[in-house]
């Protein structure tokens, strides 16, 4: 006979929340009450799901995975302060989970808070060195607060592990666009566009190539990324921008 808890991941698997529900109706173990919590949220009712989370936590207060599980539902939920604090529960009883630490440094990235964030990312690098997501989002914190070469240095080990991710050359661009390199700006633009066909990697290469004093050819080229992504306004908008400067060529990048 298969393992309850086995075949209740599979039906969440499946999306059959219903299923899950019923068969583990009345196990008391740590990993039926997520489960349970995770089939209400996937049939969307979200209050029960933190109900079943807090009988879970009762019954069980010493079971980090459920803290965990609750830090996930809450920040599915979007509230990013409930989130936090039952992470840092799930890291008071272990405090050495690379899963739980990388959890508290998102929720800190989402809430803005880029120097709690990019400490805390410290951390996950050190747990696990490979990890190009946590390098990018670091990356991401040290471009937010200015520090630019920071942000390169991290954005550069992550390439090493991972050289053909569109985002780290995209931010890699943003990075050289901030600091008025805009050549180098404009190469990894195409850098991550020849990787991703992205709305956003056409518009900082039209940027780049307008700051750089290349404007016929700027135009040129966020009127082809009007064409190829017509839903998205903010080429519309640098396009008009454009049109509209004056000899300075000053054009925001943001």
């Amino acid at each position: 006979m298969e393992d309850p808890i086995e075949e209740g991941l599979k039906l969440l698997e499946e999306k059959k929340p219903e299923e899950v529900l019923r068969l583990l109706d009345g196990i008391d173990l740590p990993e039926a009450y997520a489960l349970r919590a995770r089939a209400y949220l996937l049939s969307r009712e979200e209050e029960k799901a933190v109900k079943e989370l807090d009988r879970g936590t009762e019954r069980f207060p010493y079971s980090h995975m459920l803290y965990f599980e609750k830090a996930l539902l809450f920040l599915a939920m979007d509230k990013l302060e409930e989130a936090l604090e039952q992470v840092k529960r799930a890291l008071e009883i272990m405090p050495y989970s690379y899963d739980y630490k990388k959890l508290e440094a998102e929720i800190l990235f989402r809430q803005g808070k880029y120097e709690d964030a990019f400490n805390v990312l410290g951390d996950v690098i050190r747990l696990k060195p490979d990890d190009v997501e946590a390098r990018l989002m670091r990356a991401e914190c040290f471009y937010a607060l200015g520090k630019y070469l920071d942000a390169l240095y991290e954005i550069n080990r992550a390439l090493e592990y991972d050289n053909k991710n569109p985002y780290l050359h995209f931010l890699k661009g943003r990075v050289y666009l901030e600091t008025r390199y805009y050549k180098l700006a404009e190469s990894e633009f195409r850098i991550a566009l020849s990787l991703k066909a992205d709305p956003e990697f056409a518009v900082g290469l039209a940027v780049a190539e307008f700051l750089g004093g290349e404007r016929e050819k700027a135009l040129q080229e966020i009127e082809k990324a009007m064409k190829l992504f017509p839903d998205y306004k903010r080429a519309r908008e640098v396009y008009e921008t454009m049109l509209n400067q004056t000899g300075t060529g000053n054009i925001s990048s943001k």
